[in-house]
């Protein structure tokens, strides 16, 4: 089936798991949760239901080949690459014996190592909080001046100043380690060192 879809022109076969019984339900809410999260925060798309067994295309071999990377999200590597792909779905039957292998520890482990390869967001998480508590504690220390100031209406307490006025620095702090987060995603993109293009095929004659 896989050499069907690869005769029919496609470089990538994937095989899809369609299962007849129900897995676990912690399981199968956190696979959904993650492949939404990581579709949402990530230019990469990646089918959820998938498996590492696949069909590749010698072009698509010799592209993967050229990733210098030591720890590999090969399935997300090989969608990255974004040559032409199929699906083929086959029937996952029930595990007559033994236990799954990868426990919640090592799915949690792979989540978060499929995150910071093919997104920056976790790195600008600190400066969208750190803005999002700035602006809002900002805007309540203008508002406590002013009526400090000029009305005294709501009677502010020395406490409700301090508090407040410690809430807007740690906003700052975390809008200064948001910055620094964009130096950092700059350097991972540069150890990470792919390919700036992907050339599917070559034309006319070979010049070395």
């Amino acid at each position: 089936m896989l050499l069907e879809e690869w005769r029919k022109g496609f470089e990538i076969v994937s095989a899809r798991r369609k299962r007849t019984e129900a897995g676990p339900l912690m399981r199968s809410l956190a696979s959904r949760a993650f492949y939404r999260i990581f579709q949402r925060v990530s230019d990469l798309e990646m089918e959820s239901g998938t498996t590492d067994f696949r069909l590749l295309d010698r072009v698509v071999v010799d592209e993967v080949r050229r990733f210098t990377e030591r720890n590999r999200l090969v399935r997300g590597l090989i969608d990255w690459l974004g040559f032409s792909r199929a699906q083929v779905e086959f029937t996952a039957p029930r595990r007559l014996s033994g236990v799954p292998q990868y426990s919640y520890k090592k799915l949690f482990r792979l989540a978060v190592h499929s995150l910071t390869s093919f997104s920056l967001f976790p790195l600008k998480i600190a400066g969208i909080l750190g803005i999002s508590i700035s602006v809002v504690f900002g805007a309540l220390l203008s508002v406590m001046l002013v009526d400090k100031a000029a009305w005294n209406h709501w009677n502010f307490t020395p406490l409700a100043f301090i508090v407040v006025t410690n809430a807007f620095l740690v906003g700052i702090i975390l809008v200064c380690l948001g910055l620094i987060a964009l130096y950092i995603g700059n350097i991972h993109g540069e150890v990470l060192n792919r390919p700036l293009f992907i050339t599917r095929r070559k034309l006319g004659p070979s010049f070395r």
